[in-house]
């Protein structure tokens, strides 16, 4: 009976936490679009292939009866799109970006002609999103890394965005428990915003006001900030969500090493430091390195990265007035 009963409590336990509700993680986009032909009538039955440049990577759909096709929870990345029917020239639509929690629309037209004759359709570089009305911003990872950054941490590049306002001692330096990303997005509280990385969420328990990983900006892949007006599958908070989506691997081996320095040596002295006053001191270096490589080429791919920070500088900054002789 005590079996029974002990097995009786961890079922209903087991049930209780599985009907607990999940918040949503959207950490992917999709493409969907149409097939016509040149007179604006829909191809039913078009074959369609797209294909991830990074790893190559197919996945294939068939346009139904209107010639509407979709392709569901993509990786961030650059993609191409492969039309054929029988009857028309195969149409290749190139350079198709899409991003985490995007809906890409895409209007494809075959020509009329034979199976073995191609055209090729450069994408849009700009598109615009039609199908939710959701107030958002991208910012990929070319910019993460390239962009001067203050401490090399991406949530700087937060505060640029249109509707973003910080607290008076926000110091994007900051990292870790010690520091709050008090950021306040279309007026909404700074703990009011959701902070994810890879779908998972990465705010702390309790204060909602830090976060707990800050990840390498040579590790970011894009992150998205929706600021209003964003869809159900987001949840957890009142606020922006903030979307971070980490580098994947690809079919060829990479990989990169960084340092960064700072040193007061390289630094001219404050006038307001008398003669025989010490520069403040500031030893600061960031370094690290990223790898990737295939697991299984087109199926299967790895990549890792690791960052370090080493920093000597004083508690509190002395300021000295002195006052000028007339």
């Amino acid at each position: 009976m005590r079996v029974v009963a002990r097995f009786s409590v961890v079922a209903c336990l087991l049930s209780f936490v599985l009907l607990l509700p999940v918040k949503a993680q959207k950490i992917t986009g999709s493409v969907s679009g149409t097939v016509t032909d040149e007179s604006g009538a829909s191809v039913a039955g078009a074959s369609v292939t797209i294909i991830a440049e990074q790893t190559g990577a197919t996945r294939s759909a068939t346009a139904s009866a209107e010639g509407t096709f979709s392709f569901q929870e993509l990786n961030p990345g650059m993609y191409r799109l492969v039309v054929t029917k029988a009857g028309f020239k195969k149409v290749e639509e190139r350079n198709l970006e899409v991003h985490v929690s995007d809906i890409a629309t895409v209007a494809i037209k075959l020509p009329v002609g034979v199976v073995v004759e191609t055209v090729t359709v450069e994408a849009s570089s700009v598109q615009v999103e039609t199908q939710t009305g959701t107030v958002s911003n991208i910012i990929n990872g070319e910019q993460v890394r390239e962009l001067p950054m203050n401490g090399r941490n991406f949530v700087q590049l937060t505060t640029l965005l249109p509707g973003a306002a910080v607290a008076e001692n926000f110091d994007a330096k900051n990292k870790g428990l010690l520091a709050g990303v008090d950021i306040s997005f279309s007026g909404a509280p700074a703990n009011a915003n959701q902070w994810r990385v890879d779908g998972a969420n990465n705010n702390d328990i309790g204060s909602q006001r830090t976060i707990l990983v800050y990840p390498s900006i040579d590790a970011i892949e894009e992150f998205k900030i929706l600021r209003n007006s964003y869809g159900p599958e987001f949840g957890g908070a009142g606020g922006a969500q903030i979307n971070i989506v980490t580098r994947g691997g690809g079919n060829d081996f990479h990989g990169s090493a960084f340092y960064f320095g700072r040193n007061d040596a390289l630094i001219a002295k404050s006038v307001l430091l008398a003669p025989n006053e010490p520069k403040q001191l500031l030893h600061r270096n960031d370094f690290g390195y990223t790898a990737g490589a295939p697991s299984r080429k087109r199926r299967c791919s790895s990549s890792g990265r690791r960052n370090g920070t080493r920093r000597s500088a004083p508690a509190f900054v002395h300021f000295r007035f002195r006052p000028h002789k007339s």
